[in-house]
């Protein structure tokens, strides 16, 4: 069987007792050829005392060179070589080979430096301790069990730069939580168009409507979460697949009330319409400038806003847009926030003058972290994503409210 690397250390970290005994190995090797173990070391051209060092395990840092003319000889492979010099490995060293495989993982997973700006690792922190934190929060015994369980490549499309290790680590943590989450309710579309029909005027409810809504959905097999943005990503939302049933990500990006409801329509419109894709690959992400090859982003962007205002509707409101009292009453009359209002000649304006009014409006516009908050976002500060997925199933248990 074939080892990488890795599983070559694991074995060593594990403590793993391999059958190849090399000092028995060379003295069989010794009787075999006919020759003394001074004439065997000198055609070999291995020290005497290096050997001695390589076969008792006191070697601080075993030559490569004389592994593999050791392995040569003994007619074993390298890998069998290599396991058995390291078994032979003091503890101190053990322990060091643990650190540097502990350090090389996380670099390859994690982007350090910004997780530990976003609170999930500490600064300074030790490879092993870092490590430990880690899969405490995943969920997972071991390095391997992370590396063979997760659902990624799930995120396996094309090139990817370093700080897509954060978006990785934002879509692992969001895929995990849905399934331990595992809503019990099955999906029922009409339900959820149903849903639809009549979500829109919760939008008025700037405390408790997103979070009536997102019950709503989780009683019909679409669970939503709220997911704090990580540095490095500019994710709306995301559409994913898991335990046959539609799951949907939120994030507070742009912090803006409106965004927030919107991007809910935009998921919902893929839940409703592009779900077949997204069950083959696993999930989908709306990404601020990216479009997906795979699914149709404008058809999902005007859906949502067209659901709180229409095109048209823009055209007769953009004039009147700097009147409060004309925007307050336009809203009343399309039975939403003022603010979607506002957001509406925002996006509108964006698209067809190419002008940037994003900053407008502050003093009109909720910030998001209201209507989240009884949602309870997660800030990836806690310990497990187990302990956020209770949270999230008492967020969303039905009761007499």
């Amino acid at each position: 069987m074939t080892h990488s690397i890795d599983q070559l250390l694991s074995l060593a970290l594990a403590g793993d007792q391999s059958n190849v005994n090399l000092h028995q190995l060379f003295e069989g090797k010794l009787e075999e050829y006919g020759v003394s173990k001074t004439k065997a070391l000198g055609m070999l051209g291995i020290d005497k005392d290096v050997f001695e060092d390589i076969i008792s395990g006191t070697a601080r840092q075993p030559n490569l060179v004389h592994i593999l003319k050791l392995a040569q000889f003994l007619g074993i492979g390298i890998e069998a070589a290599v396991q058995a010099v390291l078994k032979e490995q003091p503890a101190a060293n053990i322990a060091s080979l643990e650190r540097s495989y502990k350090a090389t993982f996380l670099l390859k997973h994690f982007d350090t430096r910004r997780l530990t700006a976003a609170g999930v690792m500490e600064k300074t922190e030790d490879p092993g301790k870092a490590v430990g934190r880690l899969m405490r929060f995943f969920g997972y015994d071991s390095m391997m069990a992370f590396e063979e369980r997760l659902e990624t490549p799930l995120f396996s499309r094309t090139k990817r730069l370093f700080s897509d290790k954060m978006m990785k680590f934002w879509i692992d943590a969001a895929y995990r939580m849905f399934e331990l989450i595992a809503n019990p309710n099955p999906y029922d579309r009409e339900a959820v168009k149903d849903i639809v029909a009549k979500a829109k005027p919760y939008c008025k409810d700037v405390n408790d409507g997103l979070y009536k809504v997102c019950r709503a959905l989780y009683a019909q097999g679409v669970t939503v979460i709220t997911q704090e943005l990580l540095a490095g990503t500019q994710v709306r939302g995301g559409t994913f697949y898991v335990h046959n049933k539609p799951c949907i990500v939120l994030t507070d990006f742009r912090k803006s009330y409106p965004t927030v409801w919107t991007t809910l329509l935009h998921e919902l419109h893929h839940v409703l319409f592009d779900l077949e894709v997204i069950k083959d690959w696993k999930f989908h992400l709306s990404e601020d400038g990216q479009n997906d090859l795979f699914l149709i982003e404008e058809k999902a962007n005007a859906f949502a806003m067209d659901y709180f205002c229409t095109l048209e509707e823009f055209e007769f409101i953009r004039r009147h847009i700097h009147s409060k009292y004309h925007v307050e009453r336009f809203a009343v009359q399309r039975n939403v926030h003022p603010a979607m209002i506002y957001n509406a000649y925002q996006f509108y304006e964006q698209r067809l003058t190419g002008k940037n009014f994003w900053g407008a409006f502050k003093s009109e516009i909720p910030k998001s972290d209201t209507s989240l908050k009884r949602l309870q976002p997660v800030t990836w500060k806690e310990e497990s994503i187990e302990a956020i997925a209770k949270k999230f199933q008492s967020i969303f248990l039905i009761t007499n409210e």
